[in-house]
């Protein structure tokens, strides 16, 4: 199944394919995490809200297209719809509010002011696969001037609406969304993919 999925991505320009059901899909990354809140944050309007949203966006494009999220994060309900939970929690301790995620060198990229994400450095896009900032670009594309209401129209999706606020999104609930559910679900669930 691994390889099915595998010769579907190779059609594209990149093959990214780099998820292993073994590994999982939550194996996170906060150098990778950080360079996309960056990323974001300085092409967007940089609040919190809009750079959680427009992250957990890319992340399903990326998982639908790659079979992979950026970087690895896991996704969670809260009342004011899905976030990269990673991510939040990167904020939450360049804050000063939170301890879930310690990465120092994010303190050194961006600071908070109020509920905005101010930069302090440029993004270093070394980190980013040819797919990572294809996802990333997309998504700023079409949804980076959304206000409140856009982007929660975007973001409360099916996945978002069947999962109890406050708990975990899985991701199958975020693959049954793609163009080929089954393949993608059986892709992140094969827990022995080259096994046969």
């Amino acid at each position: 199944m691994d390889r099915e999925f595998r010769d579907k991505c190779e059609q594209s320009p990149e093959s990214a394919c780099k998820l292993t059901p073994a590994m999982g899909p939550h194996t996170f990354d906060p150098e990778k995490a950080t360079e996309a809140i960056l990323f974001v944050a300085d092409r967007a309007r940089g609040d919190i809200y809009a750079t959680l949203k427009l992250l957990y966006l890319a992340d399903k494009l990326h998982l639908h297209r790659y079979g992979r999220f950026l970087f690895g994060d896991e996704h969670h309900a809260l009342p004011y719809g899905p976030v990269p939970q990673g991510a939040y929690d990167l904020v939450k301790y360049v804050r000063g509010t939170g301890n879930d995620v310690e990465y120092p060198p994010a303190r050194e990229a961006f600071v908070l002011e109020g509920n905005t994400i101010r930069t302090l450095r440029d993004v270093d896009t070394s980190v980013f696969s040819d797919s990572d900032e294809e996802c990333l670009n997309e998504v700023l594309n079409q949804f980076g001037g959304a206000n409140f209401n856009g982007l929660k129209s975007a973001t409360h999706d099916e996945a978002f609406q069947a999962t109890g606020r406050g708990h975990r999104i899985a991701p199958e609930a975020i693959a049954s969304m793609a163009d080929d559910p089954a393949l993608l679900i059986q892709h992140l669930t094969d827990s022995a993919p080259d096994r046969k």
